[in-house]
């Protein structure tokens, strides 16, 4: 495990990034996997620390690297992916081309419709 562990940004009013993200973080935590996650609706100080804004996290998970990198969108759910037992492997094949082309265009895309959808319910 890393000293300074990976910090997963997630809008947990959107239910779809809430299960997502809490289900990563059960599997991080319990292979101690050196990734933490934080809902900014519940914690808006790491909107600060990370220098990013709530509709951009409304928006994309984003993910702080122990070296203090903000990754956003795919890239973001690569790294955690990475981290953590079982998607280890898929981790790795999203960061690496031409994987990571296609699947940062289906996050993006599905990013686009969720924050439409959660638009539409009335969440933001």
């Amino acid at each position: 495990m890393p000293t300074t562990p990976i910090e997963v940004l997630y809008n947990g009013v959107c239910p779809v990034c809430r299960a997502g993200a809490c289900d990563l973080e059960r599997r991080a935590a319990a292979a101690r996997a050196g990734v933490i996650f934080t809902d900014v609706a519940t914690n808006p100080d790491s909107l600060r620390r990370a220098g990013v804004t709530l509709d951009a996290v409304r928006l994309k998970l984003h993910a702080i690297t122990p070296d203090e990198r903000v990754l956003r969108g795919m890239p973001a759910v690569s790294l955690a992916w990475a981290a953590t037992p079982p998607f280890q492997i898929l981790g790795r094949l999203t960061q690496t081309p031409p994987l990571s082309w296609i699947a940062a265009g289906a996050y993006h895309v599905t990013a686009h419709l969720l924050w439409a959808w959660n638009r539409a319910c009335g969440r933001w």
